[in-house]
C-alpha cells in the first residue's frame, strides 16, 4: 500500500482546503481594492484635465488674497506652498473652512494640507499652467 496515510497527512490535507479558499479570497479582495482607487485615482485626473469652472479658481485666488498677491506656488504630495506679497491679505479661517488642514503661516509663505486634492488647487494657483 502506497498511498498509506498517516493522521499527520490528513491534518495538513484538511487544513490545506479550509486555509485555501480563505487566501483566495483575501487576495482577490486585495485586487479588487487597488483597482478601484487606481479607477478612482483616474476619474479624479481625467475631472481635473476637463475642469473649466472658473468659480473654484475665483474662489482660492480670493482666499489667498487676489491673483495679483501670489508670488509663487509649489506643490508637496498633499500639502501646497503659496509665497504672496501680503500675508495679512490671506484669508486663513476661510481657507480652513475650504478643508485646508494644518494652514502654516511663515513669513511671506502659505502652507497649507488639502489631501488628495492638493494636485487639483496646485493646478489652479498655479500661472504657468494657464
Amino acid at each position: 500500500m502506497m498511498f498509506l496515510l498517516t493522521a499527520h497527512t490528513w491534518t495538513i490535507i484538511i487544513l490545506a482546503i479550509c486555509v485555501l479558499p480563505i487566501m483566495v479570497l483575501m487576495l482577490y479582495a486585495l485586487i479588487m481594492t487597488i483597482n478601484k482607487r487606481r479607477q478612482q485615482t483616474l476619474a479624479r485626473n481625467k475631472e481635473i484635465k476637463e475642469s473649466t469652472d472658473n468659480t473654484q479658481k475665483e474662489l482660492f485666488y480670493r482666499l489667498y488674497g487676489g491673483e495679483d498677491n501670489i508670488v509663487n506656488v509649489t506643490g508637496e504630495l498633499s500639502r501646497i506652498s503659496v509665497q504672496v506679497k501680503e500675508i495679512d491679505k490671506v484669508l486663513v479661517e476661510e481657507l480652513k473652512e475650504t478643508g485646508a488642514k494644518g494652514v502654516l503661516l511663515v513669513n511671506d509663505i502659505v502652507k497649507c494640507s488639502f489631501g488628495d486634492r492638493a494636485s487639483y488647487i496646485y493646478k489652479l494657483l498655479n500661472k504657468e499652467t494657464k
